[in-house]
């Protein structure tokens, strides 16, 4: 008996051990993401969902084949890579690119394309390369190349046929060519469409369209941005999207943005979209969430699996899609968001406070009595102004060439509406929509909506970053200028759409806005009804926003009828709105908290 209980003693001893051991290392691998050392920094990398596997090339001209499922690296095939070292240090950014097609992987290497076998992951082929950037179109592989000759320089497009293993070539007669054609180029053949588009990768990108038939380019499109200089701009054709210099593009029409985003995009994968900083929905422009750290490489598999490089450590960090953020606290007197606020809007006839979010592509109907959230909506990308007219809200989407209408009752939404540029802001009158287009760099126009034709136009006049607001009674659009050293304010008569300069006065702080017939703009306090004295009144700080009370600015709460300081805020006013109903609505920024704030003063 003493022998049966020692054994079964030792046993569960062992067995004690072993859970001992294994549960903590479980534990530990649930806390934290999966990663994995590479040997060497990454150029490029593609996902084989197919196949379970992600390819890498390194710096040092090593391809690695990794599984996907356990970061473990299965194989390493050396390619000779010196040029495209020397170049990718020459740009800080990714000059080389790997394919992946029909079960073939193709490596740029210094005068090659490596063609391997993902199944066998051998090498079977080797094309001749001319060391610039390359795609694939049918059986073939691509590139285009300039020739000197004769005092001067032509263009052609090289085919190599793997099939014939033999190159031709097409001479490029477009003398446009030569404004698209870059040694940072990224390429992508659009077999269907019978086009390649044609990404230029420098501080202002531009994206161009390549007719294949007769080798013309019928588009080329400069993107302003996004966000520093001289960032990677990939280029990925999905459906009928094409995602470059940080915007969802229409293929189609390359002139039609239908979204953008704070930074460039670094993978699609179905519904989502990976940027260099957050995933977020392709459809509503939500933002899903931030990613764990900013990054230049990032996959995302068709479990949506996140797999990120953290440069300088050269490792790779495999994460779980997170689950959607709380973005909204409230309280019923104050509303807490963690996201930054670029503009505000209230109904009093509704009692509805509008936030806009352009960062987050947010729309957030607060319930101003108890600052109870009805609504979180995506309206779409970066909003930026919203407008209530006729039973209707207005949102202008400026990443995008449209804007959305939802009723004003119910926020259900109604549709959204082309337009011929993206807007900024609106205004609304004589059945017509306005909205200025800020597209441009430094200088913008202003455009006009007929809601009864549908036709729009543009005012046959440029400003610079143009702020705008209509006077029903007068019937004219007045027009200040964003950004400028002084402030010049513009009327705009709609019955011939004759523009005159009204004043100027030394500039600042660029606030701009109409309430009960008069101007806000700066720190001045204008009524356009008297042309001997324009400027009725100036303040010491930049104005906010005005009701049939009060007016508030940065700083403080006057009253409107006499001007005279009522209260000081306790804290600087980046936005505000308030109604005639006595409600006010600041939005303060403390540390990094964003506060919305609600008052309504004792009479």
């Amino acid at each position: 008996m003493g022998t049966t209980f020692r054994k079964g003693f030792l046993f569960c001893l062992f067995l004690f051990i072993c859970l001992f051991h294994v549960f903590p290392s479980a534990k530990a691998e649930a806390a934290g993401p999966r990663t994995q050392q590479l040997p060497g920094r990454v150029l490029d990398w593609v996902m084989d969902d197919q196949n379970g596997y992600i390819y890498a090339l390194t710096e040092k001209g090593m391809l690695l084949f990794i599984e996907a499922s356990t970061l473990s690296i299965k194989k390493q095939e050396p390619v000779s890579l010196r040029a495209y070292s020397a170049l990718w240090r020459k740009y800080a950014q990714r000059s080389v690119t790997l394919l992946l097609r029909d079960g073939k992987l193709y490596v740029p290497s210094e005068t090659s394309i490596d063609v391997f076998d993902v199944k066998t992951k051998r090498l079977i082929q080797r094309a001749p390369y001319n060391g610039l950037p390359f795609g694939l179109l049918g059986n073939k592989i691509v590139t285009f190349g300039k020739q000197y000759g004769r005092g001067k320089t032509t263009y052609e497009m090289y085919m190599w046929d793997l099939a014939a293993k033999r190159q031709t070539s097409r001479l490029i007669a477009d003398p446009n060519f030569f404004s698209v054609f870059s040694e940072e180029n990224t390429l992508f053949f659009d077999e269907k469409r019978g086009l390649a588009f044609i990404g230029r990768n420098v501080s202002i990108p531009d994206l161009a369209v390549l007719r294949l038939s007769d080798l013309k380019v019928v588009k080329r499109v400069s993107y302003q941005g996004p966000r520093g200089s001289a960032p990677i701009h990939p280029l990925i054709v999905d459906g009928s999207d094409v995602f470059f210099a940080g915007r969802r593009i229409d293929a189609g029409n390359i002139n039609m943005v239908h979204d953008c985003y704070n930074g460039p995009v670094l993978d699609v994968q179905g519904a989502y979209v990976v940027t260099n900083k957050a995933v977020y929905d392709r459809y509503t422009s939500a933002k899903i969430n931030a990613l764990p750290f900013p990054t230049n490489y990032a996959l995302m598999d068709a479990k949506y699996n996140l797999y990120l490089i953290k440069e300088g450590e050269n490792r790779i960090y495999k994460y779980p899609l997170p689950a959607d953020e709380s973005y909204y606290v409230r309280s019923s007197h104050y509303a807490f968001t963690n996201v930054p606020i670029s503009h505000l809007a209230y109904d009093s006839s509704t009692g509805w406070l509008y936030v806009l979010s352009a960062e987050d592509s947010k729309l957030f109907v607060i319930r101003a009595s108890d600052m109870k959230m009805v609504k979180e909506i995506h309206p779409g990308p970066q909003p930026t102004d919203v407008k209530i007219d006729g039973g209707k809200v207005y949102v202008a989407l400026s990443g995008a060439t449209k804007m959305a209408i939802y009723d004003a009752k119910t926020m259900r939404f109604l549709g959204t509406v082309p337009l011929i540029a993206a807007p900024r802001s609106l205004a609304i009158g004589d059945g017509k929509i306005f909205f200025t287009d800020n597209s441009r760099t430094l200088t913008g126009s202003i455009a006009v909506y007929d809601m009864k034709t549908k036709k729009q136009w543009r005012i046959p006049k440029v400003f610079i970053n143009p702020l705008i607001g209509y006077d029903e009674k007068q019937n004219v659009l007045y027009v200040g200028q964003e950004g400028t050293s002084d402030h010049d304010l513009y009327a705009v008569r709609l019955s011939d759409w004759h523009v005159s300069q009204l004043l100027s006065f030394p500039g600042g702080d660029d606030a701009f806005f109409m309430n009960g017939g008069e101007i806000f703009y700066g720190k001045a306090r204008i009524n356009p009804a008297q042309p001997g004295a324009l400027v009725a009144a100036e303040f010491p700080e930049p104005l906010r926003a005005a009701s049939r009370q009060y007016i508030i600015t940065s700083r403080a709460i006057y009253n409107r009828a006499t001007g005279t300081k009522i209260a000081d805020l306790s804290s600087e006013a980046l936005l505000a709105t308030a109604g005639d109903d006595g409600m006010i609505f600041t939005y303060r920024k403390v540390a990094t908290n964003h506060y919305l704030i609600k008052q309504k003063l004792s009479q």
